[in-house]
């Protein structure tokens, strides 16, 4: 299951999850979301959070199958709810941190669960080998050629508009890749 589903990352995800046919539950924060990546995906259930009973809804699409992964740019309360709807020995990545707030972690031991993060921006030029960066972003563009129906331009902003930019890219709601051009 993948949360910010609805996001570019999202979207890209949900098409390489298609492509070597995994299992996914999308989730995102509305009914308008879900209804709009249902458009997209029709054959990937997606579940809205902006109700109550939005947990049970992602265990009736799991269809008895254990939820083993999510994957989270949210952290703080909705990672607390992904940790409840994994199976034991499930793993949750987090590669976010949208919600500003902590991740709790006393789910993660009754049910041995692995919390694994990754921070592409800081730690990614320093890990990987010029290969491997140079192969991950070769990667990257080939999914990015693939899926093109995924990039909604939504807006295009200058380097100088930078903060104007980020601001708009992490607005709730909005639908459609926020770019920025060199000049």
């Amino acid at each position: 299951m993948q949360t910010a589903a609805g996001s570019s990352v999202g979207r890209l995800v949900t098409g390489v999850a298609r492509f070597h046919n995994f299992a996914l539950i999308n989730v995102v924060r509305s009914e308008r979301g879900a209804a709009e990546l249902c458009k997209r995906f029709p054959d990937v259930p997606v579940v809205a959070t902006d109700h109550p009973g939005w947990a049970d809804e992602v265990r009736k699409a799991a269809a008895g199958r254990p939820v083993s992964v999510a994957l989270d740019p949210t952290g703080g309360k909705m990672a607390g709810s992904l940790v409840d709807l994994l199976a034991p020995g499930g793993k949750l990545v987090s590669y976010g941190m949208i919600a500003e707030e902590p991740i709790s972690v006393h789910a993660f031991v009754s049910k041995s669960l692995t919390l694994r993060g990754k921070n592409i921006i800081s730690r990614w030029p320093s890990e990987a080998s010029s290969e491997k960066r140079a192969s991950d972003i070769a990667t990257a563009k080939q999914i990015a050629l693939a899926l093109t129906d995924q990039f909604d331009v939504v807006a295009t902003y200058g380097l100088g508009e930078l903060a104007d930019a980020v601001a708009h890219a992490v607005q709730p709601g909005k639908v459609g890749t926020v770019l920025v051009r060199p000049r």
